[in-house]
Parts: structure tokens; sequence; C-alpha cells
């Protein structure tokens, strides 16, 4: 059996040679691990200071330090709302309640400009109507105030009311004159005399002025006019009211309209089933 050949001189034994049979293998050195891909000379690894921001994707943020990109608040507030006082001082000067509206007003603006919260121009419009509607409350009272201390105001208007009223009760119609009847027989309101010779639904039969300092009272007014109407419509027609062929309305004064200076009684003649008349009946004996 031959002996194992030695290494070269000096050399480094081959790890990968294969030894020859009945040999033992050489023990070869424990290879050097390599050093740590990572390792700073032994130094301990610094950790991230309690003050520093942590790297997108991190872990929690410290207190008092913003937020990572993406990531939430931690002690994110909810977003203010609209001021109610706002609300309400706009609501109630819509409707006119325009001391409510003025003190809900000012409320809502300075508590909007406390908290934060919309609504400061709902709390300045109720301001506005609030002052608006107080404002034309107080030029009302102060016109009643004149009206009732202006002896030439109450004279003109009292006037003006009279000439309408007595317009409405036919105070523009005299004995003879023909018209159309209205709906309402006891508004007269803009009627006129038309020609007698053309159709027409009443002719007037009677008028007449009551003299009297107060009003008698409804029974004796009706009992008044009656008894004229009667009487003149005999004397106008040409025949009594019970054998004449026609019929007869009449108006007479109310207390209201006593007090505005209505005083006339009037009769006309017309037809009972309303259809019109062709010519005037005064002395036709119908």
């Amino acid at each position: 059996m031959s002996a194992p050949t030695p290494p070269p001189s000096g050399g480094t034994p081959d790890p990968y040679a294969t030894p020859e049979a009945g040999t033992t293998p050489s023990t070869a050195p424990a290879p050097t691990e390599p050093p740590a891909p990572y390792a700073s000379s032994g130094a301990p690894s610094p950790t991230t200071p309690y003050d520093q921001q942590a790297p997108y994707g991190g872990g929690p943020t410290p207190y008092g330090q913003p937020a990572p990109y993406g990531a939430p608040a931690p002690y994110a507030q909810p977003a203010p709302g609209t001021d109610g006082f706002s609300i309400a001082a706009l609501i109630t000067g819509i409707l006119g309640i325009s001391p409510v509206a003025l003190g809900l007003g000012i409320a809502g603006m300075r508590r909007t400009r406390r908290t934060g919260q919309s609504g400061r121009g709902m709390a300045i419009a109720g301001v506005v109507l609030g002052a608006l509607g107080i404002l034309g409350w107080l030029l009302f009272v102060a016109l009643i105030v004149f009206a009732v201390n202006n002896d030439d105001f109450q004279e003109g208007f009292s006037q003006g009311f009279e000439e309408s009223y007595a317009d409405r009760t036919g105070a523009n119609l005299n004995l003879g004159d023909c018209f159309e009847l209205p709906d309402d027989a006891t508004d007269l309101t803009g009627i006129v005399a038309i020609d007698c010779a053309s159709p027409h639904g009443a002719e007037m039969v009677g008028v007449h002025e009551l003299t009297d300092a107060e009003y008698p009272g409804e029974d004796s007014v009706v009992a008044t006019t009656e008894d004229f109407c009667f009487e003149q419509f005999g004397a106008y027609v040409g025949t009594d009211y019970d054998a004449s062929g026609l019929d007869m309305m009449y108006l007479y004064p109310t207390q209201a309209s006593w007090t505005l200076g209505d005083r006339r009684l009037m009769c006309w003649a017309q037809n009972p089933d309303g259809s019109p008349l062709d010519a005037s009946v005064q002395g036709s004996g119908l």
C-alpha cells in the first residue's frame, strides 16, 4: 500500500480533494463565519426617539406629532354645524316676530363668533328683519296717533267713507230713474240710471230722506218705509200695490249705515219673475 501523498509544502490543503482509500481525512479548519450584513461595529441598534415621527406605514404616531400621510388622526374633532340660534332668528324674522328675531339674531352672531359654527349670515338676516319689523310697527303706531289727533284727517276719512257707503246704498239714484238690478239687491254699488225706453230691470218709484236726529230703531224704520213705499207706489204707478201686477222692493237705513250718514228710504218696481221692463211704469196702471 502506498503512502498518502502529502500536500505541497507551504500550501493550503484542497478541501475538495478525495482522500485515497485507507487514509484518514485530515481535519480542515472551520470556515470563518461571514460578518453580519447589518451589524454596525457591535454597537446596539439605535431606536426611534419618542419625539420623532414614525416612518410611513410605521407604528402609532407619538402624542403631539402630526399623523403620517394616509393615517387617521387619533384625536380628530367633529366638524362644527349650524348654530341653532341663528336658524331660529331667520325663521322668526320671516314670520314677523320682530323682537324675538332681533334677540335671537344678536345671540346667534355672538355664538358663531365664539364657537366657529356656521350660520352667521342667518343671524344677521334675523337682526335685519327684526329691526325692520319693529320700525314698521313704530311707524304704524305713529300713524294711528296722528290720525286720532288730527281733525282734518278724521273729517276727510269720514267724508270719503260716507260717500262710498252712500254710493253702495244707491244715493245716486232718484225718483223715476230706471236701472239694472244687481245680483244682490241690497248692494247698489256703481248702479247708474239708464233710459227707461230701453229694457231695464227696475224703476225707482219712491225716494225719501229721514230727518230724525237719532236712529229711531229698526222696527220703526221698517214701518215708516213700508207706509211710505206702499203709498208712493200707488201714486207713481197709478194703481194700488195689491191690484198691481208689478212687484216692489225697498231699502232703508240700518243702525250701522245711520252712523255713516245714511237716511234714505228707496222703493222700486220690477216684474215678479225678474224679466226686464221695456218702458216706464209711471202712470201705466200696471
